[in-house]
């Protein structure tokens, strides 16, 4: 098995508990995604500030990687829901072309309104990569012990379906 990789984004913790979580317990290597000018948006304002980033469909630079990506053909992408999808690092990561032909599953954190979050993902993955299955996990703050567990028993079966390709 080639050892996976998990990229994530995360602006309040939840979607880096769960990376860290499953890096952990899979031994996989982690990479937190960052952009070059981070949003300084707390509170309400946030949800103003970030949700217009998604809907005119920005793309941050981001800074560089530490890891190289040709090192690996099975990446895990996690990101918290802005609006619907995937915050704009993730975004800038898909549409900038920085990872071709790898196999990707995608797990996301949420408070609700995530209803079109995996179909958005898959459209944007599938564009240079093979998308494997996705894995959501509500209120992550709250709920974290039942949500790592499911994250893990999902990156498993990713992992493991992956070797059996």
């Amino acid at each position: 098995m080639d050892k996976a990789l998990i990229l994530y984004y995360s602006y309040e913790g939840s979607t880096e508990r769960i990376a860290s979580f499953l890096a952990e317990n899979l031994g996989a290597d982690i990479e937190r995604v960052r952009p070059v000018k981070e949003m300084k948006a707390r509170g309400f304002s946030k949800y103003i500030w970030g949700g217009s980033q998604v809907v005119m469909k920005k793309k941050p630079d981001l800074q560089p990687l530490n890891v190289k990506l040709e090192d690996y053909s099975t990446i895990i992408i996690g990101s918290p829901i802005w609006a619907g999808t995937f915050a704009p690092p993730i975004y800038s990561l898909f549409e900038n072309d920085l990872l071709k032909n790898k196999k990707i599953g995608y797990f996301y954190c949420h408070l609700g309104g995530d209803k079109n979050a995996i179909a958005k993902a898959r459209q944007s993955i599938e564009k240079n990569n093979t998308f494997i299955s996705a894995c959501p996990c509500l209120s992550v703050k709250d709920n974290f012990e039942t949500e790592k567990r499911k994250a893990l028993k999902w990156a498993e079966d990713l992992i493991n379906q992956d070797d059996k390709q």
